[in-house]
């Protein structure tokens, strides 16, 4: 009955490939947005996984860029017991560097996203030098060149930039910048001293400077602070030292990289959630067209199942027949829905190369795209195989002869 079911598709291929057309392409639409969103988890979680501190900001703050809390907060955090390090920092989304801001990049031709934004990071140098997981110093000793911020930065305008940042915003002689030459930022030209490669789209967008430089490039007043890095003596007493912090100065939320993580993976989640309620409406079109597709297919061979009903054919053989051939519609557009999703992976990861973020195609993935147009297709089929199969023989035979 199988090989029956599969002929009777070939011998209406242009039907058959609307059909899958139809389906593949809400199948598409899923497993593309579960590819990014799994994506987009691992790079969260690789670019947080090496950082063992504690992040000080307001309650309620998603980002040290919209965070602002007081210089007292500093000294007070001091002297909780278990606090190794206390590190100041200011943070906020760089004025244009070499003249050009993201609506003025727009203006000029340049795809310039949100992500790619340089975005302002002032640190009080002589606390950061006492910090065990610092990532833009390590980033710059294991893959970089030149050198990080030192005491003696103090009030300059030195600054650590990333690889991705020097290509970004070349020379005049159109090479990347390295360590020596000079960047313009918000008009004003600072000293390269450094330069860092953390790998992540998410960090390589940071330019680095001493505290006080970057409150004069923002604009900030003298003694703000956006958040302060905590380490603890002991990572792995943090959530201890998490749960002290909020205890003893309300207002302020202490996150570690863990839970930034799982509130980053529920964001996730709610974000899936309303696009999958979105392509669900496009599998439902799919699914029309697999019902409209198997209704013409049975009304024209209302004779060819007489026949086989005066020859020994139950309903419910018919009834199969028709759901296999709705079923191996599925599995055909489960296959090409999934290598569209595969080769489209391939082609965004040219394009996203050296960012942290690669977009895959577990085989978990193949299994949940195929299942599902397999289920797609076999509901399509159900209703024109069971209007098939309650025909009486002679009547379809008649109905079919018209």
């Amino acid at each position: 009955m199988g090989i029956f079911a599969w002929r009777n598709l070939l011998t209406r291929p242009i039907r058959t490939v609307l059909a899958l057309v139809g389906l593949s392409i809400p199948v598409l639409g899923v497993l593309g947005l579960f590819t990014l969103s799994n994506s987009l988890r691992d790079l969260v979680g690789d670019t947080l996984g090496g950082i063992e501190g504690v992040i000080v900001l307001n309650d309620n703050a998603i980002s040290p860029v919209l965070s602002n809390v007081p210089a007292s907060l500093a000294d007070d955090l001091r002297k909780i017991p278990g606090i190794h390090a206390v590190a100041p920092e200011v943070w906020g989304v760089a004025p244009p560097v070499e003249g050009q801001g993201m609506i003025a990049g727009m203006v000029k031709g340049k795809a310039m996203s949100i992500l790619d934004q340089p975005v302002i990071a002032g640190q009080e140098i002589a606390s950061h030098q006492g910090l065990h997981s610092a990532i833009f110093p390590k980033a710059l000793r294991d893959h970089g060149e030149g050198r990080f911020l030192q005491p003696g930065d103090e009030g300059k305008p030195n600054i650590v930039i990333s690889r991705k940042i020097a290509r970004e915003y070349p020379g005049t002689d159109g090479q990347p910048r390295k360590v020596g030459d000079s960047l313009k930022i918000g008009g004003k030209p600072f000293q390269i001293v450094g330069i860092y490669e953390t790998g992540s789209m998410l960090l390589d967008v940071v330019i680095v400077m001493d505290i006080i430089t970057a409150r004069q490039v923002l604009y900030r007043p003298e003694g703000s602070l956006s958040c302060i890095y905590v380490e603890g003596k002991d990572p792995a007493r943090n959530e201890a030292l998490i749960a002290g912090i909020e205890k003893s100065h309300p207002g302020f939320d202490a996150r570690s990289m863990g839970e930034a993580q799982a509130s980053f993976g529920t964001l996730m989640g709610q974000i899936d959630t309303f696009l999958l309620m979105t392509v669900s409406l496009a599998l439902l079109v799919g699914v029309v067209g697999i019902v409209n597709t198997m209704l013409m297919s049975t009304t024209e061979r209302f004779a060819e199942f007489g026949v086989l009903r005066t020859n020994g054919w139950s309903q419910g053989n018919i009834l199969a027949l028709v759901t296999l051939e709705s079923a191996f519609l599925g599995i055909l557009a489960g296959l090409v829905g999934c290598l569209l999703a595969w080769g489209g992976a391939n082609v965004a990861n040219q394009f996203l190369a050296g960012g942290g973020l690669q977009l895959g195609m577990p085989p978990s993935l193949w299994g949940i795209g195929i299942g599902l147009s397999l289920a797609t297709g076999t509901l399509g089929g159900l209703y024109p195989a069971w209007r098939a199969a309650r025909l009486v023989p002679m009547e379809a035979i008649r109905l079919g002869s018209h």
